[in-house]
């Protein structure tokens, strides 16, 4: 499989756009900062990034699943690489305003939410149905992400200190360009036709979830972990001042602790998938994940916590594989974008709130009473995914459900 030209090329368009992103993420906000002085504006690009996915996210599902996963990439590709560029450019010319950078992140954003849904669903187009293929294939990808996370951050912090943040912001605009001609090229996959009706309408990914069971369940399953990951991570600034004696190097060892895990995941899942039905796999890492969290509720040493955690995101990428495999393989092809775009929607509101909840919840509740909320949501969401799993006698296929 990593032998096919287009699994290269759509695995070699995520490592170059994706750390070109990861870059661009410290590269921009610190732009903003320099240039105006200002960290409220810088925080508010963020935030304008954001909500296109937010607010656009479920019809971008929609766009996806009429002109196809491949050109839907190639357009987002092709408007990114010169919408960074024009930032730039805009600001070497001294035109640049801070309405026009929030007006260019939020078009950043609005070409970026369906990014993720389009390589997913082009997968079984390109490598076949069979779901232990498809794994292995989500893994690559996968892995591709956690690596770029990783190291992306690290390297854009040298790169702006050597060359400065307006010329890094260059990286980002040339790995779009990269990317578009990679799938452009070497991604080639027969469009396939559906009758309008079958897609059931723009809200037709969130009924699909409310109608099967078994998706729904293992989705909530799913959300709760997308909710809790973000509570966690924010936790780790507030454990290394309150209880590593104001040492910022704990909170780093901790969020590398996890990254590291899930790199390393990422390789064991690509063998793991070939050798164990998916949602058995994704059953043992929801254990091995739940269970590590349960080690921060008291107060233990750092040499027991960033293990811990270690285990966490190694066990990520064995929880995701199998859950993005099963939508791919039980989903009807004709839906399949909307019901991925919707649980990346759901996701993208449930991020954002779980970081708003998060500070307040350390405050009034104390770290380690979170973590122990944090563990016991998990422990709960985890078993709701294994007796799901285990009441449904069969898994059946896509073209069975359809």
């Amino acid at each position: 499989m990593i032998r096919d030209r287009s699994v290269l090329a759509l695995l070699g368009g995520e490592l170059v756009s994706r750390l070109g992103s990861q870059i661009a993420n410290l590269a921009l906000p610190w732009f903003v900062l320099v240039t105006t002085g200002s960290p409220t504006k810088m925080t508010l690009v963020f935030a304008v990034e954001l909500v296109p996915v937010v607010v656009l996210g479920v019809a971008a599902g929609s766009l996806v699943q009429r002109i196809g996963p491949r050109a839907a990439m190639l357009i987002a590709d092709g408007v990114r690489a010169p919408v960074i560029a024009l930032v730039l450019l805009l600001h070497e010319l001294g035109g640049l305003t801070f309405g026009l950078i929030l007006a260019i992140a939020a078009l950043q954003g609005a070409f970026s939410c369906a990014y993720f849904s389009c390589q997913r669903v082009i997968l079984p187009a390109v490598v076949g149905e069979d779901e232990r293929t498809l794994g292995q294939a989500n893994t690559l990808l996968e892995g591709a992400t956690n690596l770029t996370q990783l190291l992306g951050p690290a390297l854009a912090g040298i790169l702006i200190a050597f060359v400065g943040a307006a010329n890094v912001m260059w990286i980002d605009a040339a790995s779009f360009f990269v990317a578009f001609v990679l799938v452009g090229a070497f991604v080639h996959v027969e469009r396939v036709a559906h009758d309008p009706a079958e897609s059931g309408g723009v809200l037709a990914g969130f009924r699909y979830l409310r109608g099967d069971r078994l998706v729904g369940r293992v989705s909530l399953t799913s959300l709760t972990f997308g909710f809790l990951f973000p509570v966690l991570v924010a936790s780790f600034s507030v454990l290394a001042y309150e209880s590593y004696n104001h040492n910022p190097r704990i909170a780093g060892l901790l969020l590398s602790a996890i990254g590291g895990g899930q790199v390393v995941g990422s390789l064991a899942a690509f063998r793991l998938v070939a050798k164990f039905p998916p949602l058995r796999l994704e059953s043992i890492g929801l254990i091995a994940t739940a269970l590590p969290l349960w080690l921060l509720v008291p107060h233990v040493p750092i040499w027991l916590v960033a293990p811990a955690l270690a285990i966490v995101g190694c066990s990520l990428p064995i929880i995701n594989a199998p859950y993005i495999t099963l939508l791919q393989t039980r989903v009807p092809v004709a839906l399949r974008g909307k019901v991925l775009q919707s649980v990346i929607t759901i996701n993208g509101v449930a991020g954002p709130l779980a970081y708003v909840i998060a500070g307040p919840l350390f405050v009034h509740a104390g770290l380690h009473v979170a973590y122990a909320m944090v563990a016991a949501l998990a422990t709960v969401a985890s078993a709701n995914f294994i007796f799901t799993v285990l009441s449904e006698p069969s898994v059946p296929r896509a073209q069975a459900a359809a």
